[in-house]
């Protein structure tokens, strides 16, 4: 049996269905809005012998219309915009774990010269700073969506709903804008750590920019290319 505050708590989440539900003028959505309803009325007013059924009947619909939330109507979505984040982070496929399946550490009885090892170490720091980079970035454009979208976040928690999804959002927000520790000195450390990752890969890609320029002669080429976008 759920317990009252929980029971509360579903019937509150079901009742923030039902008014979005409602904003549209889609039928289907409508007529899932009437009968949750129903139920939400039936779990606040069924006689005692009845009312641990009703409740059930009732965060049964609630949930499993909760489990459809992004596959309602566009304008009927109560989470869309987290939308176009939940689209480029899978585009980018911007997990915590490592996208490539690589050996570590090279085999002992693999030799490998001095300056080979310098420029593939170097590499995986370009890559780990630029993951830093576009997860500042996203993290920034998933803030403002994040706060839209808390209070059905918060209310689906108390009604234990499904929310992996979105909680993962909240701490990719919350590591990309250092929020993630509540240590001051670990949280100091990791943002100097990043820092010196950002700086490198600025360096490098200065440096690199330069080379490519003068072994192509760019220089000459851009200066011809502002002219004639300045005509």
């Amino acid at each position: 049996m759920e317990s009252l505050e929980r029971s509360n708590a579903i019937i509150d989440l079901g009742k923030r269905l039902i008014a979005q539900l409602k904003l549209g003028d889609d039928e289907t959505a409508q007529w899932m809005a009437h009968a949750l309803a129903e139920r939400i009325k039936d779990a606040e007013n069924a006689p005692p012998e009845a009312r641990v059924a009703a409740q059930r009947s009732c965060a049964e619909l609630v949930f499993q219309l909760w489990e459809r939330r992004y596959s309602l109507p566009t304008q009927l979505r109560p989470l869309k915009s987290l939308e176009p984040l939940l689209q480029t982070l899978n585009s980018l496929d911007a997990s915590n774990g490592p996208r490539f399946c690589f050996v570590q550490k090279p085999p002992a009885d693999v030799i490998v010269e001095e300056d080979v090892e310098q420029a593939l170490n170097l590499a995986v720091k370009l890559d780990d700073a630029a993951r830093i980079l576009v997860q500042y970035l996203l993290a920034q454009a998933a803030e403002e969506a994040s706060e839209e979208t808390q209070s059905w976040i918060n209310s689906a928690i108390d009604a234990g709903a499904d929310v992996t999804l979105e909680v993962r959002i909240a701490n990719f927000v919350d590591g990309g804008l250092d929020r993630s520790s509540d240590d001051a000195k670990v949280a100091r450390e990791s943002l100097k750590d990043k820092i010196r990752k950002l700086e490198i890969f600025a360096s490098l890609a200065a440096s690199y920019v330069a080379e490519l320029r003068a072994k192509h002669d760019l220089l000459t080429d851009e200066a011809g290319d502002t002219e004639l976008g300045e005509e």
